[in-house]
């Protein structure tokens, strides 16, 4: 069970995405977040307030009459417009989770009851349906509205759910006004990168020791002379992936490596970088109020503001799916190491024979579609804009495409670190080393021992196949205790 009394982290909303949790507001959540309900019932009759006495967007000068108890029902049921193709439940998940987590944060002033309409949707997985096509700049505005209205029965949720009364004024702005459907994808795309950045890093030891590199690249020394955020602990894990292997006896095929070998640690480590800051952000955005407005009880005021624009968790977003563009061509490097028999001593493409064989040659084809997917993904969305209802957001963010791109980017990585495993493990049952090395590499080997062995030449779309279902378990064998470690030594 999650209790949400602290902080929520990315682990929290994948949890709860992947049904592993149920979740629990507590008494002393709930009673702060009454008390501010409450505050700013009385704030707001005394200062107009955007979205509960008067009208939004364009028609924010258009006041809203106390007596209007229909009023937040007509936003709710206006905004939440959506088309496309439904998201599935998992993402849906990881959104609900996002708004409760911040809705625990008081400032919103909305209805405490709400966050105990959003636990029961969570624990009983009855969700709403949330399209593909929807709002973009001030946040998820038709997710979160079509939400709202799947909370009071206006819309069917996945599985029965008791409907809520209808909401009024004083809850229907506050609820929208977030980005957590941006934010709970973006959750579940840094989740998978994680281990897959992780992975990577076997995934390259397993090639480096195939083609015997030299490992002055991620010595020590080299890493301090590289002077960039996190190459030293990326260093530090190769080192102890290949000294953990077993293999004493192993020489270096060449005084100086290619690029793909040769600066894998510091290539790779602006991808450990960007991915630490992206998560730094989205918590920090998790554990915020940015509710338009929000009640300053202490201050006596309701504040009309702007923090709600997501200007740097769209660069933080940009910029990862960058790093991966900037990684890519260095692995699809060494693909080509594998394939070449100047560096692999053995036929090209791996093949069985020298009688025009292609072995793997179309496996980097596959990869080179995958970077192709990459490179355009990295188009910073962060420098689109759009002006919408009547010039009153004349710079809407695009932070919602920063996170569709970075979920593309990471689909595409998955396939390019295949193409390099497959190619890896080959060479290394070629030359006789498949079971020589102990440690993580070791383990890695022994997961691997699933893929075909037959180098003939023939269809590899299921070595492809089987690579994949491995990338998340290889992984996990660079977990946070053996992170440590490598930083020690």
């Amino acid at each position: 069970m999650i209790v949400l009394n602290d902080a929520g982290t990315i682990a929290d909303v994948v949890a709860l995405a992947d049904r592993l949790e149920k979740v629990s507001v507590p008494p002393s959540v709930r009673a702060a977040i009454a008390r501010m309900h409450e505050h700013a019932a009385e704030l707001s009759s005394r200062f107009a307030t955007y979205g509960r006495t008067t009208g939004v967007g364009a028609n924010r000068d258009t006041p809203v009459l106390p007596e209007d108890d229909t009023y937040g029902m007509r936003l709710l049921r206006s905004h939440a417009t959506d088309a496309g193709d439904p998201l599935d439940d998992r993402t849906v998940r990881a959104m609900l989770a996002v708004r409760l987590v911040q809705l625990c944060v008081p400032g919103a002033g909305l209805d405490p009851e709400i966050l105990l309409g959003l636990e029961r949707m969570l624990n009983d997985d009855a969700l709403p349906e949330v399209r593909h096509y929807a709002s973009i700049g001030t946040g998820d505005l038709a997710a979160l509205a079509g939400t709202a209205l799947t909370l009071m029965g206006e819309r069917p949720a996945t599985r029965p759910l008791s409907p809520m009364p209808p909401w009024h004024a004083d809850s229907a702005l506050p609820f929208m006004s977030s980005s957590a459907l941006t934010i709970g994808r973006s959750c579940l795309a840094v989740d998978e990168l994680d281990r897959l950045e992780r992975a990577s890093s076997v995934i390259y030891t397993l090639s480096f020791l195939a083609l015997d590199g030299n490992p002055s690249a991620f010595s020590a020394a080299a890493a301090r002379a590289a002077a960039a955020p996190e190459v030293d602990p990326v260093a530090a894990r190769l080192r102890a992936l290949s000294t953990g292997a077993g293999r004493e006896d192993h020489v270096p095929a060449r005084i100086q490596d290619p690029y793909g070998l040769r600066v894998y640690p510091v290539a790779h480590a602006s991808l450990v970088a960007a991915l630490k800051s992206l998560g730094a952000q989205l918590e920090r955005t998790m554990n915020t109020a940015q509710e338009n407005p929000l009640f300053d009880v202490d201050g006596d005021q309701v504040v009309h503001h702007g923090a709600f624009y997501q200007a740097a968790l769209s660069l933080e977003l940009d910029g990862t799916t960058l790093a991966m563009a900037l990684t890519a061509p260095i692995t699809h490097s060494r693909i080509r190491m594998l394939n070449d028999p100047e560096t692999n001593g053995r036929k090209a493409f791996l093949s069985s024979a020298e009688d025009g064989s292609s072995g793997l040659m179309m496996v980097e084809y596959v990869a080179a579609g995958a970077i192709a997917e990459i490179r355009a993904a990295a188009q910073p969305a962060s420098v689109g804009t759009l002006v919408l209802s009547r010039g009153m957001e004349e710079d809407a963010t695009f932070a919602s495409q920063s996170a569709l791109q970075l979920e593309r980017s990471v689909r595409a990585y998955r396939v390019l670190l295949c193409c390099e495993l497959v190619g890896a493990v080959r060479l290394l049952r070629q030359r006789g080393l498949h079971e020589s090395f102990t440690g993580v590499v070791g383990e890695a080997m022994s997961l691997a021992a699933v893929l075909p062995r037959d180098d003939q030449d023939r269809d590899l779309r299921g070595d492809l196949a089987t690579a994949e279902t491995l990338l998340d378990d290889l992984g996990r064998l660079v977990g946070d205790t053996e992170y440590h470690e490598a930083r020690v030594l």
